[in-house]
């Protein structure tokens, strides 16, 4: 029997499989959803295959505690029999010593965070957010955001960071909210954990208000990674190391944020070249207190969009198709500019 004979292929057993790899060592990262979990909040990212021909992808849900999207997708498409790229790497670069943190401490000149949302119940903490949606964009819509992402001075990444929240303020909140962002960072290539499938994503917060230009927008990013707000949270995430699960589980109940006090996190899987496949899906966690996960990746030239709403927010599948036709529409078309 070959070895791809002997891989798992039913969504239990690939779950199963993902999460074994972490039985003599855990997770780092990964210590904060084992935290969360105990909490009651769903730790599951969600990925979709979109098979040649499918118009709808097939879904399954994998831990964060056992790895990030890259991981688990990896993960996922190995399984699944499908030749999975190597794991893209990060951007080059050193890591920084204390000295350096604490030379580049000056906080980045960013508008605060406020966020007034058309709908709000914080008794839905509890409840089960829906189905993950997505929309399989075809070449030439991937192409008009690249188009004009370039139109605007900025990268498709930060383009489309920009035109979700765009989408989300019009569906979601008021438009005089300054809403905040995950913006993930991949350090794939400078860290390294026990397995390479592990979490190896930090990030830091984008804050975007009503008169955000996209040049501010990319301003506030190359701030961020100026002062090295990714390396800072890499060392809170990694905190289990030396505070172990018990500590991590105690940080997280003193740090626990309310039901909706941000918008969400937007995750960017890259570029994925996967014969076979028509397009692939990402969706990160979400959670009550950030209720609004938007995530994009790129797979054999075509680009999909995708949206998961938590209920205190009123989420639902309904809401989160016409947050991701709105995100589509802003995204693939130059009026998106008008006015900046």
């Amino acid at each position: 029997m070959n070895q791809m004979a002997r891989m798992p292929t039913s969504p239990a057993d690939i779950a199963e499989a993902f999460a074994a790899r972490c039985q003599k060592q855990p997770d780092l990262v990964g210590m904060w959803y084992t935290a969360r979990l105990r909490q009651g909040i769903d730790d599951r990212m969600w990925f979709g295959l979109y098979r040649e021909g499918q118009a709808d992808p097939a879904w399954t849900g994998l831990s964060h505690r056992f790895g990030d999207g890259i991981g688990a997708l990896t993960h996922l498409l190995r399984c699944q029999g499908f030749a999975a790229p190597p794991l893209p790497r990060g951007r080059a670069e050193a890591v920084p010593d204390w000295r350096t943190l604490w030379q580049t401490r000056r906080p980045v000149a960013a508008p605060a965070a406020h966020i007034e949302w058309r709908q709000l119940d914080v008794a839905a903490r509890r409840s089960t957010p829906h189905a993950p949606v997505s929309l399989l964009l075809d070449p030439e819509q991937t192409a008009a955001i690249e188009a004009t992402a370039a139109m605007a001075g900025v990268s498709s990444t930060q383009w489309l960071l920009w035109t979700a929240d765009r989408a989300t303020r019009s569906t979601l909140a008021s438009r005089d909210s300054v809403l905040d962002w995950v913006f993930p960072v991949n350090l794939r290539g400078t860290v390294a954990q026990a397995d390479p499938l592990m979490n190896h994503c930090s990030g830091f917060p984008v804050h975007l208000a009503a008169d955000t230009a996209p040049a501010t927008l990319k301003a506030q990013v190359a701030a961020r990674f100026a002062r090295h707000e990714h390396w800072r949270n890499w060392w809170l995430l990694t905190l289990g190391r030396h505070v172990g699960q018990a500590g991590i589980n105690l940080l997280y109940r003193l740090s626990a944020a309310a039901p909706g006090s941000h918008a969400g996190s937007y995750s960017n899987l890259g570029d994925w070249d996967v014969p076979g496949l028509d397009g692939l899906a990402c969706m990160a966690p979400g959670s009550p207190a950030y209720p609004v996960a938007v995530s994009t990746m790129r797979c054999n030239g075509r680009r999909t969009l995708g949206c998961r709403l938590h209920p205190v927010i009123g989420g639902s599948s309904g809401r989160a198709i016409e947050l991701l036709t709105l995100w589509r529409e802003l995204a693939t078309s130059p009026d998106a500019l008008s006015g900046w």
